[in-house]
């Protein structure tokens, strides 16, 4: 079973921890494609090499999966993909995602439905989860737009920097992805 996909313009691949570390990080420490989870911005680039170790322990316990989205006409990583808390019983799991500047509706409307129909058809995952911090914007219209619905708020779901954080819940059962 292959976890690598290709569409017109990306590759969608399971990142290589010895070759993806510049990669990584150059995604990572941007603090606007982090900034929706929360999480700080990397600042070194050891760091984006101990996420690949940690990312690939997880997936090799069917923990999580993350794809690096790489642009075929020139090579750059434009987003990480993923899921992660997946519920093998409930057949359910959590999205996240990292979009560089590059990334917006258009490229998402190309790579989304490729990974959605590998989780639904062959992992037999039925519904998506995604968390944002509360006032993430320009996430939260590419969530609907892509046809997720806005579930609520969870209050005071994180400690932040010194501050609780709220997170919107947007949910997408697997036939419902807007391509």
């Amino acid at each position: 079973m292959s976890w690598n996909f290709e569409t017109e313009h990306f590759l969608i691949r399971l990142p290589v921890s010895d070759e993806d570390g510049t990669a990584l990080f150059k995604l990572l420490s941007q603090n606007s494609a982090v900034a929706h989870i929360p999480r700080l911005p990397m600042t070194v680039e050891a760091q984006a090499l101990d996420e690949l170790r940690r990312i690939a322990m997880r997936f090799e316990t069917r923990e999580a999966a993350f794809w690096l989205i790489e642009r075929k006409s020139d090579g750059d990583v434009i987003a990480r993909i993923g899921i992660q808390y997946i519920n093998w019983m409930m057949l359910n799991a959590q999205l996240q995602w990292e979009l560089s500047a590059e990334c917006g509706l258009e490229e998402l409307q190309e790579v989304l439905p490729v990974i959605v129909n590998y989780l639904s058809q062959d992992l037999h995952l039925h519904r998506l989860e995604m968390r944002l911090r509360t006032g993430s914007d320009g996430q939260s219209k590419l969530l609907t737009a892509l046809g997720f619905s806005c579930e609520g708020t969870l209050p005071s779901q994180q400690e932040f920097e010194g501050e609780d954080i709220d997170l919107d819940v947007y949910s997408l059962l697997t036939g419902e992805l807007k391509a």
